[in-house]
Order: C-alpha cells, then structure tokens, then sequence
C-alpha cells in the first residue's frame, strides 16, 4: 500500500477554485485503478491550509493518476494560478495498526528515509509530534500526522500512541519522496 500526502496553500481568494478541480476531477479519479482511499482535510493550526490524503495499492497506479492529462492540467493551473505552496509526499506504509480490519503485517525498507506517522482518529491528537487535520467531508473525523527521520524514530512513536483508544487506525509510511511547489530536488522528472 502506497500513501501520498499533498499539503496545499491556496492563493488568497482561490480555495473555491482549487474545490471547482477536485469536482472536475473526481469522476476523472474514479476510472483510475489502484485507488483506494482518498479524503481531503483542514488543518487545525492553519485553515488554509489542505490535506489531500490518498491510498493506492502500489507506486504504479500513482504514476498513472500523476500523468493523466486532465489532472495535469489540473496541475498546471494549481501551481501557476491557484497556489501559493504545496508539498507532496509519497511513500509506503510499513507499520499499520486497525480497530476494524486487520493490521498489515510490518514491511521491511531503507530505514534512513524520513517516515511519516499517522493517526486516524475521532478526536485530534494530544501529542505535540502530530500536525491535527480535520475531515472537510466528514466533519469530526482527524488525520494526525508527525514527520520522524528515520525508520527507528516512526517505530518508536507508532509503538507509544497506536493504541490509543480513540484511534481508529495508525499507520507508518516509509518517504520515497517529498518536494514541493520551490523544492523540487524529489519530484518526478516526467
């Protein structure tokens, strides 16, 4: 399972336009295989700022999501009209924990990678490690999320707050890459 986490802050004035794409975009997502959750948040500390977080089965059916063309040009316009910063992390979980499914078994990874910790909750997190990020479609549903180095750091928060019970489900990702609208050192080169 892959994870991609795109944090955006519009332009002044330009959230609706950025929701007007999600519209457009959503039956366009819909025919594409491999996804298999998607929710868009607010963040607590900062309510302009979003949170598209996504699930697919594998790197490659990002891939195809990234290159579509109509959501290139989705992309186009958010990074030359609508946006003022974005980042966008990729990666693979390799921790998860479930109150309602079974928990995936542990992968193995480079473990010098930056990981991201993430809570999916019904309150948000407590702990000051997790930026909160609430549901902007299901109001009173949080993603919480914390930014470690490496492999050893995520293992030992996820092993401390991933039974917590008002957690609904933990999961670790392994960040293959992170970059941004200025910092590009990571994006993909098509």
């Amino acid at each position: 399972m892959h994870a991609l986490f795109f944090e955006v802050r519009p332009l002044p004035g330009h959230l609706k336009h950025y929701f007007e794409h999600v519209d457009r975009l959503r039956p366009v997502l819909a025919r594409h295989p491999g996804l298999v959750f998607l929710e868009r948040y607010s963040a607590l500390e900062d309510d302009q700022v979003l949170l598209s977080h996504q699930l697919w089965q594998d790197e490659d059916a990002i891939i195809g999501w990234r290159r579509d063309p109509e959501h290139r040009r989705s992309q186009t316009a958010g990074r030359k009209v609508h946006f003022q910063d974005y980042r966008i992390r990729v990666g693979e979980r390799v921790l998860h924990h479930s109150t309602e499914t079974d928990s995936d078994a542990p992968v193995q990874t480079a473990t010098d990678r930056p990981h991201l910790v993430v809570l999916y909750a019904d309150t948000p997190a407590q702990d000051p490690a997790f930026a909160s990020f609430e549901s902007v479609n299901t109001p009173g549903r949080f993603a919480c999320l914390a930014s470690l180095p490496n492999r050893q750091a995520a293992e030992a928060l996820f092993d401390r707050v991933h039974t917590a019970p008002v957690l609904r489900e933990a999961a670790a990702y392994a960040i293959t890459r992170d970059y941004g609208m200025f910092e590009r050192a990571e994006a993909p080169q098509q």
